[in-house]
């Protein structure tokens, strides 16, 4: 190494930082642990930059997972420069860093400190500038470190803790297509993938067989006996059949029993369900020599006299295992694996007000994190870890290029280039090797946003040429794909060298509504296009948000037509909220009222309630045009007033486009650059194959393709698998005997039609902290024949779910399909919003929604006492819940439980209430003898003692005589009837 310090400092991303002003101060926010706002639970405090997203926020915490010291002090003995001191505990108590810049704090100065002690400084000054910028640039987001680096990074200097180690992920399976074994790797390497896609689900389905039996154990409200024994608790019985048949092992479902028994949690089932096996990842190399046979027809000969086959259908072989699984990965270029700590440049965060790609800030980022990497890597190591490049096709997009054009790849090159030689620098400084340069470009002709790149490259020596022997690991340079926590960190626009997904994303201000991306917004700008005919693109690409002024269905229409204002307010909330004007335009936004006024039939109104726009009138095209007014299209390339070459800027790039511009920067760091194509699910095996073809004559050193999803799904809900196929099917020939038969004939099932005035009941609960409320209609002989489910303090998109939820529900009911089935399908389901019920007497606790809803059905109107916590007959028999007074049947009115204006006003007077014991009156003499069979009715609506029995005194038993279940007694004393006095 060089003598003396070498490190020259400037801080530029503190001024960079600072000219965002309030955007990039800090702030406080509430963060709900476990990421759901919608949702109660934990909170904590979390200071974040002021411009980052909640999705950022979120990030940032779910990685600051580890306590660390409250209050800390020096550690004695350890040299100090500047202010820059390691620190140890000072005490036991322990707490969540909750700031970002407690991260920057720790890792900034820890890697300062490390270089300033290996003399990279002339002056202590020096190191605390470089700790600022390190900070800065972590906070700015031009540079965002990985998972453990920001979990573990520095905390021995910071805090005295001994820092965990990184995971280490699974090295792929090398098959190396020359290999004599390769064929044999690569069936297996299929074979393996297809086992542990079966594993997966069954593993699933154990899983949820055997939480079942718990669930159903737990629920029973009687005595241990009865609880957990099959026989005499209907729900356990039928879970362990569920099991049984879906072939969970006997033992297995006998020792799920047996830990319900004692009382243990759905975790200790763990032990009982196999653990899925998880699929090692899987990398062929594919010289090119093998690229050349396959293009030119010929043999391919395996190593060691493994025989020779021809080259295209080794090659077909290889896109068949792609097509079908999504691997093996392919390498056409040998290439390192990547080790050491991961930062990710994020490219587009380099970009001023001007969209100008701040070269000299991007020079300063790689060269300060490479060195403070190169020195604090022990020399032994294969690598000083790796700087990956960010967001390529943001910054393409904002400096109005087109993904797929030559102008774009070269753009793409230029960038690489700048941040090799900036690497190189920063190893002929610290003694570390490097990366070699690549073919020179032509940069002539690039758009003015790279200019200030194109300067920087031109006085840029292309020379290496160390000050200190190589005894060093040096840096990797890639362009990796980050995974989900760090994306979310960045609010990438793109990852990687990818295409940015779509011109638009989802806008934090308001829930449900659409903005167009800033890198979209920055290339309509550099597009040359007014401001008018920008405002233009972005209403045809992410919508106005609101029906006024829509083409065919517009508030000022509907309002023409009758429609109320508060209405109005309802539809265009939903539309705000991201609804398609299909779905928002419904039964439950207008209003039966103004369903009427519309002149809409009931039936009408009944059939077609979750969209009523076909109903109104209105076309389909109507409806389309409504939409792409109000929610937009999604896209620009479709934009008015855009000429050709714009609209290829915001054009899909396809495959080839992402391999030859994956090419062009791995061409100039040497390195890989991560290829991740995701195919259409009807792309074949030769789409496969001629993009292998093209890796090979690229030389790819890694590509990834996989099909995102097969058209045979969009098949499956279209066929009738209980019908089946009988098209083929002869004729069936009737034989005529000499003899009557009888022929049941089967007919189509047909709708029982529901009442105009029906009765049911309202039932209001909240489950988990949300608010649900169940309305019930019956048909004349009170069998349940519809339901109506309404949460009003969910999303527009959860509550429409839910309405045509419960109309599909309320149509097989009057379909005749059976409650029970419905009951049967829905209990114990488990998804949030769950957990406590409050306000409804016979649950006190549901795993969802559907699993309250239905085992509030079954237990109303089946009886299910199984499916209740609480026995039904020691609950409010009115079912109002926790807030009234519980009180005995006999005292109540009786306009308590019948619909005053069902029974149009004659309630309480035509209707009287049987107390809990029925008294007789003797027709003849006071001594109570039934010598008539004549009984008092008692009028509850008069106050008035009651001297009956109690209705937990029964036994439950129908009465042989009058089927009435008023039988008192047995066991030990004799039964009676108090209904009509049979005794026995």
């Amino acid at each position: 190494m060089a003598k003396g310090g070498y490190m020259q400092v400037e801080e530029r991303f503190a001024e960079w930082l600072a000219s965002r002003g309030e955007t990039r101060s800090l702030e406080a926010r509430d963060i709900v642990v476990g990421g759901d706002p919608d949702l109660p639970g934990e909170t904590r405090r979390l200071s974040v930059p002021a411009d980052w997203s909640p999705a950022a926020a979120d990030s940032l915490a779910a990685l600051l997972d580890t306590p660390r010291p409250l209050t800390t002090k020096p550690k004695p003995g350890v040299k100090s420069f500047g202010a820059l001191t390691p620190h140890i505990a000072d005490g036991e108590p322990r707490q969540l860093e909750n700031s970002l810049e407690d991260v920057t704090t720790r890792l900034a100065g820890s890697l300062a400190w490390s270089a300033a002690r290996q003399g990279a400084f002339d002056a202590p000054e020096d190191a605390e500038r470089l700790a600022r910028e390190l900070a800065a640039s972590i906070q700015a987001r031009l540079v965002t470190p990985d998972a453990h680096l920001l979990r573990e990074g520095g905390v021995d200097w910071a805090y005295g803790d001994t820092p965990q180690k990184a995971e280490t992920p699974d090295l792929p399976l090398q098959i190396r297509a020359s290999a004599r074994t390769a064929p044999g790797q690569l069936r297996r390497v299929a074979e393996g993938a297809l086992r542990a896609s079966v594993l997966d689900v069954g593993a699933r389905v154990t899983r949820e067989r055997l939480e079942a039996i718990g669930e159903a154990c737990r629920r029973c409200s009687g005595d241990e006996s009865e609880c957990f024994d099959p026989r005499r608790n209907a729900a356990l019985a039928r879970a362990m059949r569920r099991a049984l048949k879906d072939g969970v092992p006997e033992e297995a479902v006998e020792r799920a029993l047996a830990l319900a028994r004692q009382g243990t949690d759905d975790d200790a089932l763990s032990a009982l369900i196999p653990d899925a096996v998880p699929q090692r990842p899987a990398l062929m190399h594919i010289p090119a020599s093998l690229a050349k046979a396959v293009a030119d027809d010929d043999a391919w000969s395996f190593d060691e006299d493994g025989g020779t086959v021809r080259a295209r259908d080794f090659r077909t072989g290889i896109a068949r295992s792609i097509w079908s699984f999504g691997t093996p990965g392919l390498a056409f270029h040998e290439d390192p694996p990547a080790s050491g700590p991961i930062l990710y440049v994020n490219l587009p965060a380099f970009l001023d007000e001007a969209s100008q790609l701040q070269a000299t800030l991007l020079v300063d980022a790689i060269r300060y994190w490479s060195t403070v990497l190169i020195l604090s890597a022990s020399k032994g190591a294969p690598s000083a870890g790796t700087i990956s490049l960010n967001g390529i096709g943001a910054v393409l997009m904002s400096a109005g290029l087109a993904y797929d054009s030559e102008d774009g790849r070269r753009a793409a090159a230029a960038i690489a280039r700048l941040a090799t030689l900036a690497l190189r620098s920063a190893a002929s400084e610290t003694g570390a090797t490097a990366p070699g340069l690549g073919p020179d470009l032509d940069l002539a002709g690039l758009p003015e946003c790279f200019d200030l790149l194109v300067e920087t490259l031109g006085t840029a020596d292309t020379n290496f040429m160390p000050k200190a022997a190589i005894a060093r690991p040096g840096i990797q340079l890639a362009c990796l794909t980050p995974e989900a926590g760090i994306a979310g960190l960045m609010d990438a626009d793109s990852l990687g060298a990818l295409p940015v997904a779509g011109t638009t994303t989802t806008d934090d201000t308001y829930s449900g509504s659409r903005r167009l991306r800033d890198c979209a917004r920055r290339g309509l700008e550099q597009s040359g296009l007014s401001a008018g005919s920008i405002e233009a693109a972005e209403d045809h690409a992410a919508g106005h948000g609101s029906l006024r002024g829509a083409p065919g269905i517009s508030l000022e229409a509907l309002r023409e037509r009758g429609v109320p204002d508060d209405a109005l307010d309802r539809l265009d909330d939903s539309i705000g909220e991201g609804a398609s004007v299909r779905f928002a335009l419904n039964r439950w936004t207008l209003g039966d009222r103004v369903c009427r006024e519309l002149g809409l039939p009931s039936d009408v109104v009944e059939s077609q309630a979750q969209s009523l726009c076909l109903a109104l009138g209105y076309t389909e095209q109507d409806i389309r045009a409504a939409d792409r007014h109000a929610l937009g299209t999604g896209s620009l390339d479709t934009a008015p007033g855009l000429n050709a070459d714009q609209k290829a800027i915001f054009a899909t790039a396809g495959a080839q486009a992402q391999m030859r511009l994956a090419q062009a920067i791995e061409q100039q760091i040497e390195g890989a650059c991560a290829t991740a194509l995701a195919l259409d699910g009807d792309a074949t095996i030769d789409d496969v194959s001629a993009l292998i073809d093209l890796g090979g004559e690229l030389g790819l050193r890694r590509l990834d393709i996989r099909r995102t999803a097969s058209g045979l799904f969009d098949l499956l809900p279209a066929i009738d698998f209980d019908k089946g196929d009988y098209a083929n099917e002869a004729p069936v020939q009737e034989r005529i005997v000499e003899r009557t038969v009888e022929r049941v004939v089967e007919k189509p099932a047909a709708r029982r039609k529901l009442p105009d005035r029906r009765k049911g009941y309202i039932q209001k609960a909240t489950v988990g902290g949300h608010k649900v409320y169940l309305h019930t209609g019956e048909f004349d002989d009170g069998e349940l024949g519809e339901i109506f489910i309404d949460m009003h303090k969910e999303g527009a998109a959860f509550r429409s779910l839910m309405n045509n939820f419960a109309i599909a529900i309320s149509i097989g009911l009057q379909y005749g399909v059976p409650l029970e089935e419905f009951v049967d399908a829905f209990v114990y389901t488990r998804f949030e919003p769950a957990g406590p019920v409050e306000g409804n007497d016979s649950i006190q606790h549901a795993t969802s929604i559907l699993d309250y809803l239905f085992r509030e059905l079954g237990v109303s109107y089946l009886g299910r006492e199984d499916l209740a916590e609480v026995s039904p007959d020691k609950a409010d028999p009115g079912g109002i819940g926790k807030g009234v007074e519980q009180e005995k049947l006999a005292q109540e009115a009786a306009a308590k439980f019948i619909s005053r204006g069902f029974s149009r006003g004659q309630v309480p007077d035509n209707i009287l209430m049987f107390a809990n014991a029925p008294k007789k009156a003797a027709a003849g003499g006071q001594d109570g003898t039934d010598t008539a069979g004549h009984y008092e009715l008692e009028d509850h609506t008069v106050s008035r003692p009651s001297s009956g029995r109690d209705i937990s005194a029964y036994s439950g038993d129908p009465c042989p005589e009058c089927g009435h279940f008023t039988v008192a007694g047995g066991d030990d004393s004799p039964r009676t009837c108090d209904a009509c006095g049979w005794h026995d």
